[in-house]
């Protein structure tokens, strides 16, 4: 099955279903209608060579995450930035 940012928008997937569809996606569409893990942040969101244009480059940052996903801790955040070098 390959996902599309429509798709992400309106259901909700699993961590697996979006790694293996995370080519065509938007990562501001991923942040804003997806519930994510820190892992998946720090691995997709927050890497520049996954975003679509300079506007995501600007808005996706660290803050933008946790305002996003409140679910996630500054801690957990930070050290998942870490491990994935972000």
């Amino acid at each position: 099955m390959s996902l599309s940012n429509d798709d992400i928008e309106k259901n909700k997937y699993s961590i697996e279903e979006l790694e293996k569809n995370i080519s065509p996606l938007s990562m501001t569409m991923l942040v804003n209608y997806q519930i994510l893990t820190a892992d998946f942040c720090a691995k997709y969101i927050l890497d520049e060579d996954n975003m679509d244009c300079y506007e995501e480059r600007d808005r996706l940052d660290y803050w933008y995450v946790l305002r996003k996903q409140p679910h996630i801790t500054r801690q957990e955040l930070l050290e998942s930035m870490k491990k994935y070098n972000r």
